[in-house]
């Protein structure tokens, strides 16, 4: 994937936020959704393939943490990076919602450039997707199955054990993508 094919969902219930970060984004070649509340980012995230979220804190309704603490306890919306875009510009804010999962956290008014960079590193390090990382995963799962369930000779049980150990890390290093 390209970072032009990245898709953004731009959360914001001030349409003025929205239109202009969706213009922005638009400008630096991304595809970016719009959500003018936490419900409707919540739908939207079950709809599309987002690669990143630009969330902000303060709307009616559901909060930017509630939709945030969603997105991370939900096992298919969880590798989707936050970055969270606000005029609370308290350390307690930024720490909770680094605690509850954001990749990021960017305070209002933005410095473009800033957004620019935070927006492609974050994409970036995203890069494997949950469609790339899932069916690695399930090759790690069968080869440790078929490990297991092989009828090998005892002589062989130390490199299985090893096997076994590196498929380990291998899926500790997906989950950590």
């Amino acid at each position: 994937m390209s970072l032009e094919e990245a898709l953004i969902l731009v959360v914001d219930d001030n349409e003025m936020n929205r239109d202009m970060l969706s213009r922005r984004l638009r400008r630096q070649k991304y595809n970016s959704i719009v959500a003018e509340n936490g419900e409707q980012a919540l739908q939207l995230v079950h709809e599309h393939a987002f690669d990143l979220i630009l969330l902000d804190i303060m709307m009616p309704s559901i909060s930017g943490y509630e939709v945030l603490e969603r997105l991370k306890a939900d096992t298919s919306t969880a590798h989707i990076p936050v970055i969270m875009i606000s005029a609370v510009d308290d350390l307690e804010s930024v720490v909770r919602c680094i605690e509850l999962g954001a990749e990021d956290y960017l305070f209002k008014p933005f410095n473009p450039v800033l957004l620019k960079a935070r927006v492609n590193a974050s994409i970036r390090k995203n890069h494997l997707s949950p469609t790339t990382i899932r069916p690695i995963h399930e090759a790690i799962q069968t080869a440790n199955t078929a490990l297991t369930e092989a009828d090998l000779p005892s002589e062989h049980a130390t490199h299985v054990t090893s096997i076994q150990t590196e498929l380990d890390k291998l899926t500790a290093l997906l989950d950590g993508a």
